[in-house]
């Protein structure tokens, strides 16, 4: 390839994805399908479909909590993707996603309940080629990474 066909390309090389990497198409896609499930059924997130929706990280603070708690409820006592207790009537209205660093975006969802709206931010990483949650952050969590992770007690 000539010189000059080959600085054309730079270009166009350095702005693509790297081979493998999600892209915030597949982030929306991903967040949104989150919602979606809910307007279908309860998903069960927090059970079965742990691996397919939190990172390694946040999924072992989850069990870590599960298992201190002892069968009792932990820091952890809801559906940390809606941040609520009931998701009946749940709808999310918005979905923003904003691309943080390379291999990290967050999606900023809004949710709307019977009883008034919320906006929940997730902070998604690729786990083998798919985005998945690797902190959730509302109103009344700042941080559930932070939440998990504080010494039993505090």
């Amino acid at each position: 390839m000539p010189r000059t066909g080959l600085l054309l390309l730079l270009p166009l090389l350095a702005a693509a994805p790297p081979a493998g990497a999600q892209t915030t198409g597949d982030a929306r896609r991903f967040v949104t399908g989150l919602y979606d499930a809910y307007a279908h059924s309860e998903p069960d997130y927090a059970g079965r479909q742990a691996r397919q929706v939190f990172s390694p990280r946040l999924l072992a603070l989850m069990r870590r909590d599960a298992r201190r708690a002892h069968g009792e409820v932990g820091a952890l006592d809801g559906d940390p993707i809606c941040d609520c207790q009931d998701p009946a009537g749940l709808q999310p209205t918005w979905v923003g996603i904003d691309r943080a660093t390379p291999g990290h975006v967050t999606a900023r969802v809004e949710l709307k309940f019977p009883d008034g709206r919320e906006v929940i931010t997730l902070d998604l990483v690729p786990v083998r080629g798919q985005w998945r949650v690797d902190d959730v952050h509302s109103p009344s969590t700042p941080s559930l990474v932070k939440l998990l992770d504080a010494p039993p007690g505090s």
